[in-house]
């Protein structure tokens, strides 16, 4: 497993308070959160949805409220929320790919450009951007799935069709990742 601040998970340097975990050795290194499990949302009229409550006092006291939704760089049509700390480290690693290189110039364009920073509102609420409203075809009902460092934001009938598919493909055909290769679950 791998954090954001050292690249790398160790029981012994890391400890898990709440949903958060922190270097047991250094009380200063920022906050990470780990986000699981789907929660149905619901977008208001003014395109906001709300945080789980389970969520919402660590964000905000870790975070300052403070988190940033850009589009997904695959082809499906989510979007990604990020906490603010988590969107900076992942930035960063994106802006430092080569300039020239054709694909990495596409990722920037599309993942950064795309990019919005959103602060949860005194009542859990984040106000989505239409255009990113958009991208992703939400509409009333909006499904939240935790995916660790991140949440994806999924139109809940878009949603319910991708897991079906991704239900009957199983894990497809194909070779494996290697690093699934020594996965026990």
């Amino acid at each position: 497993m791998t954090n954001p601040v050292s690249g790398t998970y160790s029981v012994e340097k890391w400890v898990k308070v709440g949903n958060f975990y922190r270097n047991k050795q250094n009380d200063t290194t920022k906050w990470w959160m780990m986000f699981r499990g789907v929660n149905q949302v619901n977008l208001d009229s003014k395109g906001r949805i709300a945080i789980p409550t389970r969520y919402r006092e660590e964000l905000r006291s870790i975070t300052d409220s403070q988190m940033v939704v850009t589009v997904n760089n695959t082809s499906d049509r989510c979007l990604w929320l990020y906490t603010l700390t988590e969107w900076e480290r992942i930035e960063a690693e994106v802006t430092a790919l080569p300039s020239f290189n054709p694909v990495a110039a596409k990722l920037k364009r599309f993942f950064i450009g795309q990019a919005a920073d959103v602060d949860m509102d005194a009542s859990g609420r984040l106000l989505l951007p239409p255009p990113l409203r958009e991208f992703a075809q939400l509409k009333k009902h909006v499904v939240l799935t935790g995916q660790g460092n991140k949440f994806e934001l999924w139109d809940e009938g878009n949603w319910t069709a991708q897991r079906d598919e991704w239900m009957e493909d199983g894990l497809g055909e194909g070779p494996m990742l290697v690093e699934l290769e020594s996965l026990s679950l």
